[in-house]
């Protein structure tokens, strides 16, 4: 391993690039995202360190705290996000909503979806890139709990709009899911 490393560093030295450590020089391949990305998701910047009383020493404290530091995740409150609690389709919707960068889209979708509620954007727009269904044709349910499958098929959504492919063989599909107990 050190002998190839050795070999790059000579070889950049050669053609008058950079050192190994210091690729300044090397080329962006990821210009504006994945081939396919949709234009309206961006990346998000880290607004401000955020954290949460609740969260010190929770095994995902440190996920949690990179989302909510791009205003991605919001907490329960100012101090405490109740990381160990269920989540609600409307806040999955709005986490997804805010994680794409999304702008706002599209206008009353749901009967049970009023002006007034916090998720009325979030679900409305979401609707209209295609990354959330309702439970009917008229309502959503947004205060009921997302399930394993609607999440996944949110994020799959979610995925191809950020140009990447979901498409997967039985035999693919099969040893992603082997993980779980009842993928069956």
């Amino acid at each position: 391993e050190q002998g190839l490393y050795a070999l790059a560093a000579a070889l950049r030295l050669q053609n008058g690039q950079n050192s190994l450590y210091r690729m300044g020089d090397a080329e962006n391949r990821t210009g504006g995202g994945l081939v396919g990305k949709h234009p309206d998701v961006q990346k998000l910047p880290v607004i401000a360190k955020k954290t949460f009383a609740d969260t010190m020493g929770h095994p995902n404290q440190a996920a949690i705290e990179a989302l909510a530091s791009r205003n991605i995740l919001n907490g329960k409150s100012a101090k405490r996000f109740a990381p160990d609690v269920g989540m609600t389709r409307a806040e999955f919707a709005a986490i997804l909503v805010r994680g794409l960068g999304l702008p706002k889209k599209g206008g009353a979708t749901f009967a049970d979806v009023r002006k007034n509620d916090w998720f009325f954007d979030a679900i409305n727009t979401a609707c209209a890139y295609g990354v959330v269904k309702g439970v009917s044709a008229t309502a959503f349910n947004p205060s009921g709990s997302v399930t394993r499958e609607e999440a996944a098929v949110m994020l799959a959504r979610a995925a191809v709009l950020c140009g990447i492919s979901t498409e997967y063989t039985a035999f693919e599909a099969r040893n992603v899911l082997a993980v779980y107990s009842d993928y069956v």
